[in-house]
């Protein structure tokens, strides 16, 4: 058989590979100066076509004023020392527009060991440059948040307790809360994980209250844009006023309502003015709570919030400063109606049901056997790895809940098992969006963490 190979030099080849890899190629000689290049090499400074003249002074000129002496000093030590010459530098190509480079090359030598030229490449990096400031930045943003969170958490506590008078009024509070912290997450990392729109907001809080949401109405602009700081202060506010309203307020009678209006102001200043109608007296001199401390100090320096205890009904005037707002486009668009809520299920809602937990986290998985025992199910598991979860699979459960993640592992192999098995399954996640999940999920139902018992058993009901 005939050995075939390319040519020595390769040239079609190598043209291909420059031309598909936008890489710029230049040859430095030592001792003119002068630089050969590619026409890519000065397209990435800004030049449609090739300049006349190129050299290493000239590309200094290019480079942004604060890293030109380190750049400099490398292109010397190269054509003095004969050291190799890499590195990552801004410039400022000719239509001003400010890129990130990354150049390489390695110097030549004549039979007496000196440098002759250098030769390199030089590729525009500014995207993955972007990319990695992107990742420090949410990084960094996750690392404030999660500390921020078990702060207020500490503080939901201490304050809860000081006003609960038993351990489960301690306990409904706090799940209440979380419940709001939860999902205002939800919105702020939704795919505008910067922003969010109030109408967003007021969509994931009303959801909580769907027993009330007839009795409350919006009028108003409400595609406006907020920075995540303040999404995640609008979530608390509406959710307290909400849980006062049902608590004590209006909602708490069946003639009472809400009417919640939004405003722009010219100055970009967004007013949202929240008034109760129809409900009980209320008492002037309120004793300050956590819930009253959270409306009064949610929106920081970038708004007010202001309470009048009126004895016809409460009202709050909120006022967020522009600052504290983003551009977006504005897509009209209602408050989606949501359904009745429904009654939690009664002891023994679950009896004689085998049901099937895979969980991986002790704390949920003992919580949510807990939640499916006490209605008189019998909890198979949980299972924290796939190996044991396919196995248990045999014995044909009932009704399966399903974690997607279970340390390293999926459990996209145990969903597809269950599907060809003709087993319902419920997914629990801390995904939001089932899309985002493998095609073994493919039109089940999601359940996102963290999730109210109520929920839970409504979604378990509708399996069986």
């Amino acid at each position: 058989m005939t050995k075939s190979s390319f040519p020595a030099s390769g040239g079609d080849h190598l043209d291909l590979l420059l031309a598909t890899s936008e890489i710029g190629i230049w040859e430095l000689d030592a001792a003119t100066g002068k630089a050969l290049r590619n026409l890519r090499h000065d397209q990435i400074f800004g030049h449609d076509q090739l300049l006349d003249h190129w050299s290493g002074d000239v590309f200094l000129t290019y480079v942004v004023e604060e890293d030109r002496k380190r750049v400099g000093a490398l292109l010397n030590a190269s054509l003095t020392d004969g050291e190799p010459w890499s590195f990552e530098t801004r410039i400022r190509r000719a239509d001003g527009v400010d890129r990130w480079i990354s150049a390489k090359g390695v110097p030549k030598f004549s039979e007496t060991g000196e440098v002759t030229k250098l030769i390199g490449h030089v590729i525009d990096i500014t995207a993955t440059k972007l990319t990695e400031d992107r990742l420090r930045l949410l990084s960094k943003e996750l690392n404030h948040r999660v500390a921020n969170t078990f702060t207020i958490m500490n503080s939901m506590i201490r304050h809860a307790s000081k006003k609960a008078n038993t351990v489960d009024q301690l306990a409904l509070t706090l799940m209440e809360r979380l419940a709001a912290l939860a999902r205002s997450n939800k919105v702020l990392v939704a795919e505008e994980a910067e922003r969010s729109s109030l109408h967003d907001i007021l969509k994931m809080e009303l959801e909580a209250f769907l027993g009330w949401q007839k009795r409350i109405s919006i009028s108003g602009k409400l595609h406006i844009w907020f920075s995540g700081e303040a999404s995640e202060a609008l979530a608390l506010i509406f959710h307290e006023l909400l849980t006062n309203a049902v608590k004590h307020g209006a909602l708490s009678v069946p003639s009472g309502r809400v009417n919640l209006t939004v405003e722009e102001c010219p100055d970009r200043r967004v007013k949202i003015n929240w008034v109760e109608t129809g409900g009980p007296s209320l008492v002037g001199d309120r004793r300050t709570g956590i819930g009253s401390t959270i409306l009064q100090n949610a929106m920081r320096d970038e708004g007010t919030v202001k309470l009048d205890f009126a004895a016809e009904g409460l009202k709050c005037d909120i006022v967020i400063n522009d600052s504290f707002r983003r551009e977006a486009p504005d897509i009209p668009e209602p408050v989606a109606p949501a359904r009745e809520d429904q009654p939690i299920a009664d002891d023994g809602a679950f009896s004689g049901q085998r049901i099937m937990v895979v969980e991986d986290d002790p704390i949920i998985g003992l919580d949510i056997s807990d939640i499916l025992k006490s209605r008189g199910a019998q909890v198979i598991g949980p299972f924290t790895n796939v190996a044991s979860a396919l196995k248990a699979i045999r014995d044909k459960p009932d009704a399966v809940l399903l974690d997607v993640n279970l340390g390293q592992e999926t459990t996209d192999v145990v969903a597809s098992q269950l599907s060809d098995l003709s087993i319902p399954f419920l997914v629990l996640s801390g995904q939001f969006d089932s899309s985002d999940l493998g095609a073994a999920f493919k039109g089940v139902t999601l359940m996102s963490k963290p999730f109210r018992e109520r929920d839970l058993v409504a979604a378990v009901h509708r399996l069986l």
